[in-house]
């Protein structure tokens, strides 16, 4: 009996454990709704992130290309016979380089003077976008200019339209501005080409959104001269398409 009062110690019953203590109910709790947040945050901004970027982007380039016109509207377009000569002998066309230089010198300081109050903030021109929900105060501090866009319009959502959390964007401009100059010229009859001078601008902008950030190149062709350019009239012209040369008949001496 002794043996197995002994042996009976061993095999006493379990206490039942009771309900977790409350504070470890919370720390479990808090660990979950984090874990499920940063995962939820994480989807949405992946799913979301192409979207927003996209429209940041066609709305960035909208300012600046607006921007650029408004300087843009300070210099005046060269008459075509201004930056070019015709030789009337051989048709030969000169252009006045000195001039064609002088013109995108001009129209390129004006246009950098633009930006970098566009930048500063200190554009009075910004007022005049009212399509754009613009921060003066923000972009007046030098770090490129703050605007906000409706969650609803970047993500074409109809229900949503202009509703919803606005995001803040804010874009600012890297490197120089590269110009160079381009020239195009187009036939007008028989006789006649149309020729353009443009002098072409090149910009980088970086696109800055919550998480995200991308870098666009924005391209602006800008005309300082134009026009006619009068030719003489040719003795055989072939605009028929076909190919087939037409016969020519030479002087025969009789």
């Amino acid at each position: 009996m002794p043996f197995f009062r002994r042996r009976a110690r061993f095999f006493r019953p379990r206490r039942k454990t009771g309900p977790l203590p409350l504070k470890y109910v919370l720390l479990l709790t808090f660990i979950f709704f984090a874990i499920s947040t940063m995962a939820g945050l994480w989807i949405v901004n992946k799913s979301l992130k192409p979207a927003l970027l996209a429209y940041a982007e066609s709305q960035t380039m909208q300012i600046a290309s607006f921007v650029i016109n408004r300087a843009v509207m300070e210099t005046k377009v060269e008459d075509i016979n201004n930056v070019i000569t015709v030789d009337p002998e051989t048709s030969l066309t000169r252009f006045d380089t000195e001039k064609i230089y002088e013109k995108l010198g001009e129209t390129t300081e004006t246009v950098i003077t633009y930006l970098r109050k566009m930048e500063n903030g200190t554009l009075p021109e910004l007022d005049s976008l009212t399509d754009f929900d613009i921060d003066l105060e923000k972009s007046g501090k030098g770090k490129g200019v703050v605007y906000s866009i409706p969650i609803g319009q970047a993500t074409n959502n109809v229900i949503l339209g202009s509703m919803g959390p606005k995001i803040p964007v804010r874009f600012h401009l890297i490197g120089d501005l590269e110009p160079d100059i381009e020239t195009n010229f187009k036939e007008a009859g028989i006789n006649n080409v149309f020729m353009e001078v443009n002098i072409v601008l090149k910009v980088n902008v970086q696109v800055i959104i919550p998480f995200a950030t991308e870098t666009a190149q924005l391209e602006q062709r800008i005309p300082i001269a134009m026009g006619m350019i009068r030719g003489d009239v040719p003795r055989f012209y072939n605009r028929s398409g076909s190919g087939v040369q037409p016969s020519i008949l030479l002087p025969v001496d009789e």
